[in-house]
């Protein structure tokens, strides 16, 4: 019966399938909406990223010369991603590092990292990022944001704290050329003009505070360390204290810790940073208490 109903509707019934757990009728939709030739424009405008990015992956192996094949391909894949999910939502990323290993599980591809972001503990984010096998700053779908973008977008100082733990950039650009950074200015401004954040049912100021203090910290040192790299000729002898220097002006939060008053800023007591000869981590997070 979908088969025969508007596009519209058929976005519809792709989202409660995924979200009802009804298989076929989701790998039914999934074929629809893939050789619908919708613009993702559109799409995005109605379906979640994740499942923008699902019906965009589809339609580049959407040249194989047999819809039974693109059919099995549609099952296979969807079966994989179903598990790792569950996987996920259990804390079980032993069992997700398993399928990487043993199945070739693309991480990236299957939207791993913005799924945990987005439905799972710091924790579980944190050890899928350990596995190795994700790329931070994967651009997701045609939006491309990152995993970061999202984060602020929730306002997640945890989920923020844990990415650019990992790396993340906090310069990254979607398609429009916003940053994390411009998306938690905008959320500032909103909230103090507004009083409240669209999207956001409630938002801790202390919580956007911190989460922006974390990002424009981040984009500042990447800034600092950028201005010393192009001024490498001058003062060698002083450039690994100063550099450790700048690191320790700029991510001194501990003004953001006296400033907020209802203990989040307890939350940043535990991030120092590594020696200036381990720049594999710029930050270094111990996590002893949680949002």
């Amino acid at each position: 019966m979908v088969e025969n109903a508007s596009i519209e509707d058929v976005m519809k019934v792709l989202i409660a399938s995924r979200k009802h757990d009804m298989h076929q009728l989701w790998t039914t939709c999934s074929y629809l909406l893939t050789k619908s030739g919708l613009p993702t424009e559109i799409l995005a405008k109605h379906l979640p990223i994740e499942l923008v990015a699902k019906v965009e992956d589809l339609r580049h192996k959407s040249s194989m010369p047999h819809q039974h094949d693109l059919t099995s391909a549609l099952d296979l894949d969807d079966q994989k991603i179903r598990r790792m999910r569950r996987a996920l939502d259990s804390s079980d990323v032993e069992l997700v590092k398993l399928m990487v290993m043993g199945e070739g599980l693309n991480l990236d591809e299957s939207l791993a990292l913005v799924y945990a972001v987005e439905n799972c503990s710091r924790e579980v984010v944190k050890a899928l990022l350990e596995i190795g096998a994700t790329d931070v700053n994967f651009q997701v779908g045609p939006t491309r944001k990152t995993a970061l973008h999202i984060a602020a977008e929730m306002v997640s100082p945890d989920m923020v704290a844990v990415l650019l733990h990992h790396h993340a950039d906090p310069n990254v650009q979607t398609v429009d050329g916003i940053t994390p950074l411009d998306i938690l200015r905008t959320l500032t401004s909103n909230f103090l003009f507004k009083g409240t954040i669209h999207g956001l049912t409630h938002t801790e100021p202390n919580k956007l505070r911190l989460c922006l203090e974390l990002v424009q910290s981040a984009a500042l040192v990447i800034s600092r360390e950028e201005g010393n790299n192009n001024d490498n000729n001058m003062k060698e002898d002083h450039t690994s204290g100063s550099s450790l220097d700048s690191r320790l002006v700029y991510l001194n939060l501990g003004a953001t810790n006296r400033d907020l008053g209802d203990g989040h800023g307890h939350q940043m007591e535990g991030m120092s940073l590594h020696h200036h000869h381990d720049p594999s981590t710029m930050y270094h997070y111990h996590h002893h208490r949680h949002f």
